[in-house]
């Protein structure tokens, strides 16, 4: 065994402690134990791998247990949890259990004053979700620096508050909820906590029995969870919010508004008030006077009452009365958008928010229809004192300077930090302090990776001196077999310069020509993306190793970067002529086979993959497409206040239904000589894929459709990850290379597949 790799032979040891035996597939098998031993110093991928990537090594992979990161956020900055005196540090981290269909989580502690001596940590807690909650999450340090306070579940439980003493090791829980908790913030001292709990479902399966259900706003997943089963009693998409105070029992705060735990709750230093950002139910005629071309068409939208809107606002809780009230009577930006408390809790800084009309000033009233502020809020009198207009975000209020510190991109795209003081009550630019822009931590943490580099977590001095290695997570890659991975650009046949990521076969051979995979939704140079930018549907790496070129089409698969093609008729044009000239490109480079194209969409590229299908003239042979929104007149009907009618001209009604009829990929199905795989997970979410299921099902053309039925957006349950992908990598092999996975248990599979293919071959 090579010991000089910095984690061998205790890397192994601690690998297995923290995570246990791997469970894995006889097709998939990788001893653990002659891996870590030889991981490359350097953190590159072995190219000489003797192990091919199976999906199955997609789900038990190591990962940094960070939601925002989860959900294609930054990777940057501390990757760890500092506690406040600073001496030692926590690292999250999770990795899919196959066997037990479960996400284990382990969390270590690791002390500051020896991180650069390669130290072993000490494991602090194991805790394992078989639900799609986290199994730790939301990690607080209290002001004693030795209680961590978490959400955590194990399988069976509800998510619930918990604190752990580092020192006793005693681990206590702090609510007591029959709902899941799904966010929290609590006081330093630990004294005041608040919290968000799922909405519980009310059903009286007799008065239903007797009296049916009177329909007003239910959609038709609350409709669906009306069978009272135990998997359906609580209602994910809104929370409520409940505060207690030295651990005596909670009382609940009512509020008129939509609450979401993807959505800030935050306690101030001094525990008296907290702010909570929600989805405004009722929104005020004044606010149709703000000219924000992202907002305006969501304030005047109509909409069913009893309805919640797109638009958030700020709400102020006063935890000694319970009493939660509008903090500003304006909305919040979709852009720049965050908060800092005041040292002494009293004041809070808000960016990227419009200040309220109510002004007798004609020409203030008219700058504030047309720009965001960051602005002071002070307590108890909500009264608002603007900093700046121009678009900043607030990076923090200083506890030692009073500084405020906004941060915002240059020219170059880099960031530039300036400086505010209060001077009186007026709000002055001033030199920044040098103390103020300086890490606030002895040493820096920080997960790193690229497109062919898988993370790990390294520790270095704030002053770029020394660096090294803290914790490999996953020492086993190095003796993978990766597909290499090129940052690649291309003209669209529209002109437009498109980004994204080639992932070739990792039995690439220069000169052959490869079946492709077009995986819309986004590419990342600065991430390792051993399945794509989602974990849902998308198997790059497992592609690669089946002999397929995979690319990730990046700038071209967010609206928002295009703001004039964005929710307009033009959008999904615009995105298919990426996807075609993609083709042009490899084609070009002599790299595929372009009578062999598959295409993957998910979310909101799903609308763009059936637009392509029906309107392209290039060809794919197979598509499969996920979870999303199609542009359809099935998903206007069922989720009117959801299917951004403008991708269509408006609504399904003239004057505008002629450009349904040319636009909508809905009402084109004849058109479609593609293979088509649907899958949709959770709930009523199957009626979303449900137009293309029926409408091509009588055309002859019936579909694969695979619906998960407890599955979130993005999957979390290593099983329901499992049965995705490998739908995916088996669907794509069949249409593209014409292989069949040997599994008896896949029989039907194969002979449906069998089926569909004669019938598009017969109609070619």
């Amino acid at each position: 065994m090579n010991t000089s790799h910095p984690f061998a032979p205790r890397a192994e040891t601690a690998l297995s402690s923290i995570f246990g035996r791997l469970h894995r597939p006889r097709s998939c098998l990788v001893i653990l134990a002659l891996l870590a031993a030889s991981s490359p110093a350097n953190g590159k991928i072995s190219e000489q791998g003797a192990h091919r990537v199976c999906v199955a090594d997609t789900v038990r992979m190591t990962r940094w247990a960070d939601r925002n990161y989860f959900l294609g956020g930054e990777s940057e900055g501390n990757a760890a949890v500092f506690s406040p005196d600073n001496k030692q540090f926590l690292l999250l981290f999770r990795r899919g259990n196959i066997k037990r269909n479960t996400n284990d989580y382990s969390l270590l502690l690791f002390r500051t004053n020896v991180a650069f001596r390669r130290p072993v940590p000490r494991v602090l807690l194991h805790m394992s979700s078989s639900s799609n909650h986290d199994a730790i999450s939301h990690i607080k340090w209290l002001d004693d620096n030795k209680t961590v306070v978490f959400v955590g579940e194990n399988p069976g439980q509800t998510p619930e508050v918990f604190s752990l003493d580092i020192e006793t090791n005693q681990l206590k829980q702090l609510t007591n909820h029959a709902a899941p908790v799904v966010a929290y913030d609590i006081s330093g001292d630990g004294r005041n906590l608040i919290y968000e709990a799922l909405t519980k479902r009310v059903f009286d399966p007799e008065h239903v029995e007797r009296n049916g259900v009177v329909v007003t706003t239910q959609g038709p997943a609350d409709l669906m969870a009306c069978r009272c089963d135990p998997d359906q009693q609580f209602q994910a998409a809104h929370t409520e919010l409940f505060a207690q105070t030295d651990g005596k029992p909670s009382s609940r705060i009512p509020s008129v508004d939509s609450l979401t735990e993807n959505l800030p709750l935050s306690l101030s230093p001094n525990g008296r008030y907290a702010i909570v950002e929600v989805y405004v139910s009722k929104i005020p005629a004044l606010w149709a006077q703000y000219q924000d071309e992202h907002l305006r068409p969501y304030i005047i939208a109509p909409r069913r009452p009893g309805t919640w809107s797109n638009i958030r606002r700020y709400m102020l809780l006063d935890t000694m009365r319970n009493a939660l009230t509008p903090l500003l009577d304006a909305p919040v930006s979709w852009f720049d958008n965050g908060f800092a408390w005041s040292p002494d809790g009293n004041s809070i800084v808000l960016s990227g928010v419009y200040l309220p009309l109510n002004v007798s000033d004609p020409g203030e009233r008219e700058v504030r229809q047309k720009q965001i502020f960051v602005a002071e809020i002070r307590l108890p009198g909500k009264e608002a004192a603007a900093i700046t207009g121009e678009n900043r975000e607030v990076v923090k209020w200083s506890r030692t300077t009073g500084q405020v510190l906004l941060e915002s991109e240059d020219s170059r795209n880099k960031l530039a930090v300036e400086a505010y003081q209060r001077v009186d009550d007026t709000w002055k630019q001033v030199p920044i302090i040098k103390d103020d822009i300086q890490p606030n931590t002895p040493v820096r943490v920080t997960l790193e990776e690229d497109d062919n580099t898988p993370p790990k977590v390294f520790v270095s001095e704030p002053d770029g001196g020394r660096k090294t290695l803290l914790w490999d997570l996953n020492p086993e890659f190095a003796h993978f077999k990766w597909g290499r991975v090129e940052a690649v650009s291309w003209k669209a046949t529209d002109g437009h310069l498109v980004t994204g990521g080639l992932y070739l076969p990792s039995d690439y051979v220069p000169g052959d020509r490869y079946p492709l995979v077009i995986q819309t939704h986004g590419f990342r140079k600065d991430r390792f993306w051993i399945d794509g930018p989602y974990s849902s549907a998308f198997a790059a790496q497992p592609l690669a190793a089946k002999g397929m070129i995979v690319l990730q089409v990046g700038n071209a698969s967010d609206p928002a970067e295009d703001s004039e093609y964005g929710d307009t008729p033009g959008e999904a044009p615009r995105h298919m002529a990426a996807y075609e000239g993609a083709i042009d490109y490899l084609d070009g480079r002599g790299l595929i086979d372009r009578d062999h194209v598959g295409i993957v969409g998910f979310s909101r590229t799903v609308f763009y993959v059936e637009y392509a299908l029906t309107h392209s003239r290039y060809r794919f042979s197979a598509a499969s497409l996920a979870d999303g929104f199609d542009g359809g007149y099935l998903n206007y009907m069922l989720w009117p206040n959801m299917s951004y009618v403008n991708v269509n001209g408006g609504p399904p009604v003239e004057p505008s239904l002629s450009s349904w009829l040319e636009n909508s990929p809905g009402f084109l199905l004849n058109r479609v000589k593609t293979a088509v795989h649907l899958e949709y997970y959770g709930g009523g979410s199957f009626l979303g894929g449900w137009q293309w299921f029926s409408g091509l099902s009588l055309l002859g053309k019936t579909p694969d459709y695979l619906w998960l039925p407890h599955g979130t957006h993005l999957l979390v349950k290593p099983w329901e990850r499992i049965a995705s992908l490998e739908r995916n990598v088996d669907w794509f092999s069949f249409w593209l290379k014409g292989k069949e996975d040997a599994d008896p248990a896949k029989r039907d599979q194969y002979g449906r597949w069998e089926q569909l293919r004669a019938v598009l071959n017969h109609s070619e």
